[in-house]
């Protein structure tokens, strides 16, 4: 079956369309996703600016077409502003409308020339294309298989506006009236009705592994102290403990919890807990440590005995140091450690020997690190 260019710009409206509503449908659906609702509504920019240059017919006035020029830009303009959203950013609307603002102005000039409107358009919406590749390459928040298809799209996206600024090419235009380049006006019309699917398909991915991978972070992170829970510290200490042949375990646990809660409660209680968990981030910023569960904590260093029973001490001292004031009271709470080393020896085994020295810490006092010692020793 042969597609003429009319009956490929109808499929392309069409889908531009059905996209534009599938996106705003799937963002109404997890509105964590914010970055959908924008993508979803330059589709529908896009379909509101070749719509009022449909309605015109063949004979489209110059203000017809200027004002579907102007929702262009702008679709283009919303179209970065999701890609920063996506990134956790704000899109400001001074970058949403500066293409719109640009073509205003630019269209004062260039009012009765139809090639250089279509070549101010073109380079505004290969701009945008351009700043929403980089936006997505270069300040991603996390690692996506599919953040590297849409910047190769979105690169295409920038090749096409260039070309589109060459040529003249005008697929609203397809509708009514031959292009002057027929060998390309087909080819096009065709490439854009295959390509904005494909984007809108990665974008939908995009939003489903971001979702993925928050889910995955909130399943290994403590939700009280913002650091790494039980399950991830024995994700990341086992690997720790397979690359290393020696390794130390440190067991932290603050002393006389219960009544501290007891006395200033649990909001106070869990003020000191974020106040020791921001401490043991501070002295490994790169390591692995973790909140066990209640009031203990644990690391895993590759260090030997003496380094590791330093930084447990370090850790030890700046807690103690520092001002815990909940409720507008002065909280005093200490933290007792216990320290294990070992060669080839797996985490489970460092964690109860480390429980054992920890044990031993708080029999001779508390606020004290200790080491553990085999029976032999």
């Amino acid at each position: 079956m042969k597609l003429d260019l009319q009956t490929l710009s109808a499929i392309f409206a069409e889908l531009t369309a059905v996209l534009g509503a599938l996106l705003l449908f799937s963002w109404t659906l997890n509105r964590k996703v914010q970055a959908l609702a924008w993508w979803g509504a330059a589709y529908l920019l896009v379909l509101t600016a070749l719509g009022i240059v449909l309605l015109a017919g063949g004979k489209a006035s110059i203000n017809a077409l200027l004002l579907g020029n102007c929702f262009l830009a702008l679709a283009y303009g919303v179209l970065y502003g999701g890609c920063c959203v996506f990134n956790g950013r704000v899109a400001t609307v001074q970058a949403v409308t500066a293409g719109v603002v640009l073509w205003c102005l630019a269209s004062l000039l260039i009012l009765d020339d139809a090639n250089m409107r279509v070549i101010v358009v073109s380079a505004i919406c290969a701009a945008y294309s351009g700043f929403s590749a980089w936006e997505l390459a270069r300040r991603a928040r996390h690692p996506l298989a599919s953040r590297a298809v849409a910047v190769g799209l979105l690169c295409c996206l920038v090749v096409f506006n260039i070309f589109r600024g060459t040529v003249g090419f005008s697929l609203a235009l397809a509708f009514w009236m031959a292009l002057p380049d027929e060998r390309w006006s087909g080819p096009m019309a065709f490439a854009m009705a295959t390509f904005m699917p494909t984007l809108a398909f990665v974008f939908l991915s995009m939003a489903k592994e971001q979702l993925e991978w928050e889910y995955k972070q909130a399943a290994l992170v403590d939700s009280l102290t913002g650091i790494p829970n039980r399950r991830a510290f024995f994700e990341k200490a086992s690997a720790l403990v397979a690359q290393r042949t020696a390794v130390s375990c440190l067991l932290f646990d603050l002393d006389n919890f219960k009544a501290i809660n007891d006395r200033f409660g649990h909001e106070a209680g869990d003020h000191v807990l974020v106040i020791f968990a921001r401490i043991l981030a501070e002295h490994l910023p790169r390591g692995v440590f973790a909140r066990l569960g209640g009031e203990e904590f644990a690391a895993m260093v590759p260090l030997g005995g003496a380094d590791a029973e330093a930084l447990a001490n370090g850790i030890r001292r700046a807690f103690s140091s520092v001002d815990k004031i909940a409720q507008g009271a002065r909280i005093d709470v200490t933290v007792s450690a216990g320290c294990a080393t070992g060669t080839d020896a797996t985490v489970e085994r460092l964690l109860r020997e480390a429980d054992s020295a920890l044990y031993r810490a708080k029999a001779e006092g508390r606020n004290a690190v200790a080491s553990f010692r085999s029976a032999e020793g």
